[in-house]
């Protein structure tokens, strides 16, 4: 099984990393732009914390809830990816390159949480290659809801009746919520991909 304590060394690395070019911005810029994309980066890391519990424990019941919990903060991981798009709005745009870099670092650490913690669970459960596509879809259009509609994931408890309603509508009426279905796929595939390479490599060792 993938070695979990260089797991959290290198995604908590990455983020440091990117930590550390947001705190030299707030010098290279004098504006507090990006400080929000460190809580970004929590929620992004939140999915390890759940998978390390769902590893750990025999308990059936902290099982389970810790899979819930995992799958639900889950699509915060790949969310992350999306926050490029800011950098369009955000100057000045002679540090554009540096916001590109740090933006990235904060990536890497989201895409290391996902296909991290996706690995640990799936191992742990035995589950066969069919998990990878279905929390991929899942993880796609958690990421659309996130960005485009704009549910966090704490709305699952605290307004449901909204995000029932609003998936209720996606379903009857798809074409009226693009790029719903792109967004998802694209993220699956990615995640896909990644997660194989991934496989691969660990098995490779063995």
């Amino acid at each position: 099984m993938m070695n979990i304590s260089h797991l959290l060394k290198s995604t908590l690395l990455i983020s440091l990393a990117g930590i550390i070019l947001n705190i030299g911005r707030l010098g290279l810029a004098d504006n507090l732009s990006y400080l929000w994309l460190n809580w970004n980066l929590f929620l992004a890391l939140v999915p390890i914390l759940f998978a390390w519990l769902f590893i750990q424990t025999n308990n059936t019941y902290i099982r389970l809830l810790s899979f819930v919990l995992w799958l639900g903060f889950l699509p915060n991981a790949p969310y992350i990816i999306t926050d490029f798009i800011h950098m369009a709005d955000v100057g000045p745009k002679s540090i554009i390159w540096y916001d590109g870099m740090m933006i990235f670092l904060y990536t890497v650490a989201g895409m290391m949480s996902w296909v991290g913690s996706a690995y640990m669970i799936q191992k742990k459960a035995k589950w066969n290659q069919w998990f990878v596509l279905v929390i991929g879809l899942l993880s796609g259009f958690g990421v659309y809801l996130g960005r485009y509609i704009r549910f966090n994931t704490w709305d699952i408890i605290t307004d449901p009746w909204s995000l029932l309603q609003t998936l209720a509508d996606i379903v009857i009426h798809p074409q009226d919520h693009q790029p719903m279905a792109l967004m998802t796929l694209v993220i699956a595939f990615m995640f896909i991909i990644f997660f194989t390479f991934v496989h691969h490599y660990e098995k490779s060792k063995n």
